[in-house]
């Protein structure tokens, strides 16, 4: 069988980067180990079908795979609707139709969607395509008959041992330029899951799919396999570590620091969690060769991060983590949103004043959006903040709100957005506050896609 994948990045922070996607390139590596050819069409930057459909007259695909988020399932059901006249059977796995399964009876020219993990489903689909078989009892799928009725099936359960996952398929993606586009560094996850219940995160809610244990992680054994595989295959000056709680146990930390030191011994940086963080942590961390630590704070309110967002640390808890980074010698990046439902300018500026306290070496400011099988989504909906229509708007993605809050407006919340990470650092220094001002203008993306052959230059210019 032949299966195009496609993935949408429309609309987007891209800011000149390549994309790359993590299930992708595992559903690609699966189906390659059973023999069957894959490609992918990346519509990225704005939307144009016309391309698409040269992709699917010179590659001939039996079957159409789609992954999407809420923010980008709008341009899946335009290219749905404009190719629905080449009758090929299409399917859409992701986070957003995972927790909104009527998108499958809303989207004309979709035959079916997964829910949840998709290696073995959409593995058993393909192959019952290939061998004229019925298909429509598969676990975790659902699919459209052709009177448009639905035919739904229950998941199946977490799978259990990532061990036995294939590498994952990066060539896919033309994954050297992919590197060479995010300043050498090359990205990994090690786990699957989060065991925490932000109200803002889809996160739980995906947890909550299938029966068994949602966070798992690979062998360290494994993990440092892979990345020798990737050693050996591309050029990189660093690692990412995607994963969203690579801290959470700290034998595993220590195991997987011990063997990459020896095997890998590349600089590296990654996702932490502030309640699992401290000095002995981070030390190790830097003497296997980490050089930077992203944790979230989302909100400098500690009563509104708590009572809304469920985050349970307290502003000295998220200080004291930072501190510990920084002694430990590394640098530290603060993640942060703004126009949470309920938030005012006053909120706002709290996590301004929080971020100029912690000073960190870098950060991220992004807009909420609320994502379906949220609390937040739900809470949002009861409220009134947002309409009926929320999936049928193109919007920028974490840069423009969907929201409409008489206490916040849309207006006052991109406001705080592009002013925000020149409040943070106008008093530290003037010239990363001007850049980052240029940077979350309304023009940055434009700006740096234009400068993107300077962009090296221009990062270094931004934090010296």
């Amino acid at each position: 069988m032949r299966i195009l994948f496609v993935y949408t990045d429309i609309n987007t922070m891209g800011f000149g980067s390549r994309s790359y996607h993590f299930g992708i390139g595992i559903l690609s590596a699966m189906l390659k180990r059973h023999n069957h050819q894959t490609s992918l069409y990346c519509m990225q930057g704005s939307y144009k079908i016309g391309p698409l459909i040269r992709k699917i007259t010179r590659f001939k695909p039996d079957l159409l795979a789609f992954t999407s988020d809420s923010t980008q399932f709008i341009y899946i059901k335009k290219i749905l609707k404009g190719i629905k006249h080449l009758k090929i059977f299409s399917i859409l796995g992701g986070a957003h139709v995972s927790l909104r399964p009527q998108c499958l009876s809303e989207t004309d020219g979709l035959n079916a969607i997964c829910k949840g993990e998709g290696e073995y489903a959409l593995l058993e689909l393909v192959d019952a395509l290939e061998n004229k078989k019925d298909f429509h009892h598969i676990l975790s799928l659902d699919f459209k008959d052709d009177n448009s009725s639905i035919v739904k099936n229950p998941t199946r359960p977490f799978i259990t041992d990532l061990d036995s996952l294939p590498f994952s398929d990066r060539d896919i993606f033309d994954y050297q330029k992919v590197v060479d586009s995010e300043f050498g560094r090359a990205s990994f996850m090690l786990s699957r899951g989060c065991p925490y219940s932000c109200t803002y995160c889809a996160s739980p809610a995906m947890g909550r799919l299938q029966e068994g244990r949602y966070v798992r992680f690979m062998s360290v054994e494994r993990a440092i396999a892979e990345l020798v595989y990737l050693k050996e295959k591309y050029r990189f000056k660093s690692i990412f570590f995607a994963d969203d709680t690579f801290t959470i146990s700290k034998n595993y930390v220590y195991e997987f620091c011990e063997e990459y030191k020896k095997k890998i011994d590349i600089p590296f940086e990654l996702n932490a969690r502030v309640e699992s963080a401290g000095f002995d942590l981070f030390k190790a961390l830097r003497e296997a060769g980490c050089f930077k630590v992203h944790m979230g704070i989302e909100s400098g309110d500690e009563k509104f991060r708590k009572d809304v967002l469920n985050r349970k640390m307290s502003n000295e808890q998220i200080v004291n983590a930072f501190d510990c980074a920084k002694k430990a010698g590394l640098l530290v990046k603060s993640y942060n949103i703004v126009g949470f439902p309920f938030e005012t300018e006053q909120i706002c500026r709290a996590t301004v004043d929080l971020n100029q306290r912690i000073l960190p070496d870098g950060h991220v400011c992004y807009i909420f959006q609320p994502y379906p099988g949220t609390e937040l989504y739900e809470i949002c909906k009861k409220e009134g903040f947002v309409d009926k229509n929320l999936f049928q708007k193109e919007v920028m993605s974490r840069r423009d709100t969907v929201l409409k809050m008489p206490f916040f407006t849309r207006q006052q919340i991109i406001k705080c957005h592009r002013n925000f990470s020149f409040e943070v650092y106008k008093k530290h220094s003037l010239r990363r506050a001007l850049f980052y001002r240029l940077y979350y203008s309304r023009y940055g993306e434009l700006l740096i896609r234009i400068f993107s052959p300077f962009k090296n230059y221009l990062r270094s210019f931004a934090i010296r």
